[in-house]
């Protein structure tokens, strides 16, 4: 029998060999898990906090163009590292939201939810920008106000649907093209992604009312995405055989609410009843459902996923861009003869108001009243009868330093299919430029904001008179209202 000093001797060697091997099986369980080591285990993609809709093979079809990558492994190596990140979802009305009643069920916030619960840090920026009705040209001008910070690491920008079929050459193209320069030549060269909707019910053309797998302008806002470098996102190319087919979850044979009509016949399109909505994708014409914003968010999670391996899985270094001086920074713009705009003025929302210092006729109000937030009512200055005018004053003078060639007065106007007219725009006081016409009508069966550019020179206060005209517009309309949303101050700078 060991004595009671040798007992507690071999007690104290036992508890050294216990935690001895507790330590290496912590150290054995950190280095491998089910036969795999670390690295490999970092290297599987994050899985989703929701059960998706998507099969990874459409998810991979979805990101239609994937490009070197090397902006997107950025923002993985620093979730990895567990830093914090900041992310802009940047678009029209489905970016809004539009399309679901509960916030949490729209893609930006399914998105923000999967980097917050993957990665969760209390100092990520995860903020939604989306205003309904608004398109690249509106945006814009106004790109370095609506994005809240001076480094962010992440935008997706979704304006296929608001963005009209158009050339290269034309000004929505050239537009498009500079807001994505801004974006890229951010100081902390922020991934920046595109995010294609596809709007099953409004892809007309061809002899089709619906469907059209090639409506523009995805194709053209693709090819931007393979002359910068940036990653494109397809619902289209993950789920239109999906659709086509019928398959639940991706029926558009009816829509979630009732009254739509297809444009171009006027045929009233069937509801889905109460028992089946959730297996169809859209709930009106243009904005997806719960599962069409869930189908978005995962084609967003899943490129960010697809970073996320490459980095743990050590591809970096493989994947590394070409590193030549004359392939520093942007390459030259894509379309010819393009010209950068810098803005020096951008007022819209509250700032607009203030902006208009005279009217008879017009009255600053909602759009539509009866939506629960501010944003989405669509507030603005607007008039119906004939001969009602408006006085906008602004600063037409560049920022001091800005070596402009020439200036431009840009005002974001409502065009809608009905009950909208024609205005005369043109320089009362302070300021000089040619008379031009504003004209709110289009034949296409939607409400969106677009914008009326001109010439105009330079001063602090220049006047302009907008003076709704008896004329009608290009697309006669029963009605002449003239709504304006915004006015922006823009300089030619090479």
């Amino acid at each position: 029998m060991p004595s009671p000093r040798q007992r507690g001797w071999l007690s104290r060697v036992s508890w050294v060999i216990v935690v001895s091997l507790l330590f290496t099986v912590l150290f054995t369980l950190q280095k491998s898990y089910d036969g795999r080591p670390l690295r490999d285990l970092r290297a599987l993609p994050p899985p989703l906090p929701w059960e998706s809709l998507l099969t990874a093979g459409e998810v991979q079809r979805g990101i239609s163009y994937y490009g070197g990558g090397a902006r997107l492994r950025q923002v993985a190596q620093k979730l990895l590292d567990r830093k914090p990140i900041k992310v802009f979802t940047l678009g029209g009305s489905v970016t809004y939201g539009h399309g679901v009643e509960d916030a949490a069920q729209s893609y930006p916030s399914l998105f923000f939810r999967f980097i917050n619960e993957t990665f969760p840090h209390r100092d990520h920026v995860l903020s939604n920008i989306g205003m309904p009705g608004s398109n690249s040209q509106v945006t814009t001008p106004c790109i370095e106000s609506m994005i809240a910070a001076a480094d962010p690491d992440f935008v997706s920008v979704e304006f296929t649907v608001n963005d009209s079929p158009t050339a290269f050459t034309s000004s929505a193209r050239t537009s498009f093209e500079e807001m994505l320069r801004r974006l890229l030549a951010y100081p902390s060269s922020p991934a920046v992604v595109l995010l294609h909707h596809y709007p099953w019910w409004k892809a007309e053309g061809d002899g089709l009312t619906r469907g059209l797998f090639y409506r523009e302008p995805e194709g053209q806002l693709t090819t931007f995405s393979q002359y910068y470098d940036i990653p494109s996102l397809s619902l289209r190319a993950a789920a239109w055989q999906l659709m086509a087919a019928g398959i639940p979850g991706f029926k558009v044979d009816k829509l979630i609410l009732e009254g739509n009509r297809v444009a171009s016949t006027g045929e009233a399109i069937p509801t889905a009843d109460s028992h089946s909505q959730a297996d169809y994708l859209y709930i009106d014409t243009i904005h997806p459902g719960p599962n069409g914003h869930q189908v978005l968010a995962e084609l967003l999670a899943g490129l960010l996923r697809r970073a996320l391996g490459e980095v743990a899985s050590g591809q970096e270094a493989m994947l590394a861009p070409r590193e030549h001086s004359r392939l520093a920074g942007l390459p030259p713009p894509m379309i010819p003869n393009y010209e950068e705009n810098r803005a020096s003025a951008c007022l819209q929302l509250e700032a607009f108001k203030p902006v208009v210092k005279r009217q008879r006729g017009f009255e600053y109000r909602p759009e539509k009243p009866a939506l629960p937030a501010w944003v989405e009512q669509k507030w603005g200055w607007s008039g119906s009868e004939p001969g009602a005018w408006a006085e906008l004053e602004v600063d037409t003078r560049p920022a001091a330093g800005t070596r402009a060639r020439r200036t431009s007065l840009v005002l974001s106007h409502l065009k809608s299919y009905t009950g909208m007219g024609t205005a005369a725009v043109e320089c009362v006081s302070g300021c000089s430029c040619e008379r031009s016409t504003l004209d709110g009508t289009t034949p296409s069966h939607v409400s969106i904001f677009k914008t009326h550019s001109f010439k105009v020179s330079r001063h602090e206060r220049c006047r302009v008179r907008v003076t709704i005209s008896a004329a009608p517009g290009a697309t006669p309309q029963e009605g002449h209202k003239v709504m304006l949303a915004a006015v922006m101050v823009t300089h030619k700078v090479k």
